[in-house]
């Protein structure tokens, strides 16, 4: 688990001003293109910035629209002549279209002037808390719009890789092909959301599985359960990677940690164990920080070279985080992925998080792991450990997302995850 500095800015749902210039918000000509507009669209939609997304859509609504009773322009700008449904989703306003549908369930499949739906456009805009509210509330997930496209297509398309994975959850079909002949993962503007649409046919878990007890890496894999509910399929380390240590003496003295990574490291992490980032396994193989984290030989505090180490945390929601933890899917479900760690006594030093939970969510907002870690306050969960000899993989963890996003109880996750029947036999 390498560390990246983030804050998340507080910011309220904002009121976005009736009159504005869209030309000025999408920085375009006024005679531009419709592709020259719609690509600009497309680079200011994709903002992490929830209320830069508000106005963007709202410009891009203003331009396109035909009709001559939503806006009056007036020059290059444009005043809002009507507040509805559409405009709620448009703009991302949670809590009026919340209400809307509310006392008028019929609107939930209406379309716009240009045969949208809701869910296509809160898809295409990056309201995840809105696809959710859509998507409990029974619309169609897989309703094709005039130009054959799915809201699957547009979170894809426009960089959505929260929804696109909320959408699938929800059933949405990656096999429709739009008018443009292409399929959902066609139109993915990353490499990421290409992967996560076609893991959707792949269970991916268990082709791991097999291919690690081939491989005589694992041992078996089990299932946790918490209140009738699956939150985590784990795969069990072939124990012959530890054994110069007793295992007895491992289970009661070395601590238990997590650490968030990807799903193509696993195998060589079973294998190799966890190494510090710089450390060459082969020719072909050196461990590097990831892209957008702190690189190697840069100085934190009074460490000359941060990065050189390995990172975990005692908080199984801290390594959760979608900043580490890569999200796969299995069975129909959404997991984020955790390796199981025991680290050998005082071989670490401990690090205020780097993760600061001081967004305030928007009403209904969903609790998102990238919008809410679950630490308590004052206490260190970075472990930061500088030998590969003081800390021991023993399994690989798969955590139900449904569970983690909406948990609302704080746990480091010992005595939920590390603490099956399979889990003891382990360490016997």
């Amino acid at each position: 688990m390498a560390t990246k500095f983030t804050l998340n800015v507080q910011r309220k749902e904002c009121i976005l001003p009736d009159e504005l210039n869209p030309f000025e918000i999408l920085n375009i000509n006024v005679n531009a293109s419709h592709i020259e507009t719609k690509y600009a669209f497309k680079k200011k939609i994709c903002s992490p910035d929830r209320y830069q997304r508000s106005m963007s859509a709202l410009a891009y609504d203003m331009i396109c629209s035909q009709d001559p009773t939503k806006y009056i322009r007036t020059g290059n700008k444009f005043i809002v002549n009507k507040k509805d449904h559409f405009f709620y989703v448009t703009t991302g306003n949670f809590k009026s279209l919340v209400e809307q549908i509310r006392k008028h369930k019929y609107l939930l499949n209406q379309r716009d002037e240009f045969g949208r739906t809701l869910l296509y456009l809160a898809a295409r805009n990056g309201f995840y808390n809105i696809c959710d509210f859509l998507l409990k509330s029974g619309c169609n997930v897989n309703e094709i719009q005039k130009d054959g496209s799915t809201a699957l297509h547009a979170a894809a398309f426009y960089g959505h890789l929260l929804i696109v994975e909320l959408l699938l959850e929800y059933e949405a079909n990656p096999e429709i092909r739009n008018n443009f002949a292409s399929y959902p993962k066609d139109e993915a503007c990353t490499t990421e959301i290409k992967a996560c649409i076609q893991s959707k046919t792949n269970d991916k878990i268990n082709v791991l599985l097999n291919n690690l007890i081939k491989g005589e890496l694992a041992k078996n894999m089990v299932v946790i359960k918490h209140d009738g509910m699956i939150i985590g399929k784990k795969i069990l380390r072939n124990s012959k990677f530890f054994l110069e240590y007793s295992k007895s003496y491992i289970a009661e003295n070395w601590m238990l940690a997590w650490h968030g990574t990807k799903y193509n490291s696993l195998q060589s992490i079973m294998r190799h164990g966890l190494h510090a980032a710089g450390t060459v396994l082969s020719a072909e193989h050196r461990i590097s920080t990831q892209l957008g984290h702190i690189a190697l030989n840069r100085k934190v505090g009074e460490y000359q070279n941060w990065a050189n180490a390995i990172f975990v945390s005692p908080s199984i929601f801290y390594a959760a985080d979608v900043t580490y933890s890569e999200r796969i899917f299995s069975d129909h479900k959404r997991w984020c992925i955790l390796v199981e760690t025991r680290v050998k006594p005082n071989s670490f030093s401990k690090h205020h998080q780097t993760l600061l939970n001081q967004r305030e969510l928007l009403p209904g907002e969903p609790k998102d792991l990238e919008y809410r870690v679950a630490v308590k306050e004052n206490e260190d969960f970075i472990m930061r450990v500088e030998s590969d000899r003081n800390i021991i993989v023993t399994a690989l963890v798969f955590v139900n997302l449904t569970f983690l996003e909406n948990i609302d109880e704080y746990y480091q996750g010992k005595d939920l995850f590390a603490n099956s029947e399979a889990e003891r036999a382990l360490f016997q």
